[in-house]
């Protein structure tokens, strides 16, 4: 399904810091494809840390130029239900971001206008606890496993991962090289308005 979408008069400059948004046709087609919209805010992992949000994971907190990233500011959306880029675990990174890819342009296609990224670390734990608690993002599947999602933030020269959420430890958060494949380590692509990263 297409749709044509209006312009907006408004000049890209002025919307510099302001949240993107979703036009409402496009929010339509996702929410009538199962999709849920969230709006990251630009919190930090610390300051989500401060705001009593509960980590398993300590050592971020030795890297606080990665405690300190933001996530970006703008609408996001991810279906709760197929959460994971299906097939993408036990791959590389490089294979990952090719998936993207190729799901970023079908989804273009049936929705002009958005497009499918990897986010950085702090983009994912912030949606995270912003589904909370209509929706457990990361948490234990039926057989009580947890699964990951690589991110695009480099902690040093391996990638961070988040994920495997238990309400009795809280978000987990680690890093692998980009290459190391494991079956737990897959994708989640983010669908945002065009002009974000």
């Amino acid at each position: 399904m297409t749709m044509e979408l209006e312009k907006t008069s408004v000049p890209e400059k002025f919307l510099v810091n302001e949240t993107k948004r979703f036009l409402p046709e496009q929010r339509e087609v996702l929410e009538k494809g199962g999709y849920t919209v969230y709006e990251l805010t630009g919190k930090s992992i610390s300051d989500l840390r401060e705001a009593g949000d509960d980590f398993w994971t300590t050592w971020p907190q030795k890297y606080p130029e990665f405690e300190l990233q933001r996530s970006m500011r703008s609408e996001v959306a991810v279906n709760p239900n197929q959460l994971f880029l299906l097939g993408s675990n036990n791959k590389t990174f490089a294979e990952q971001e090719s998936m993207v890819a190729k799901f970023s342009r079908d989804i273009s296609v049936k929705i002009p206008g958005v497009k499918a990224i990897i986010g950085e670390a702090p983009d994912y734990v912030e949606l995270v606890f912003l589904s909370l608690p209509e929706h457990h993002l990361f948490g234990p599947d039926d057989d009580g496993d947890c699964r990951y999602t690589k991110t695009q933030t480099r902690v040093g020269s391996d990638l961070a991962y988040v994920g495997g959420f238990y309400f009795s430890n809280g978000l987990s958060i680690g890093c692998s090289s980009s290459g190391h494949c494991r079956d737990n380590l897959f994708i989640v692509p983010l669908i945002v308005p065009e002009g974000n990263k």
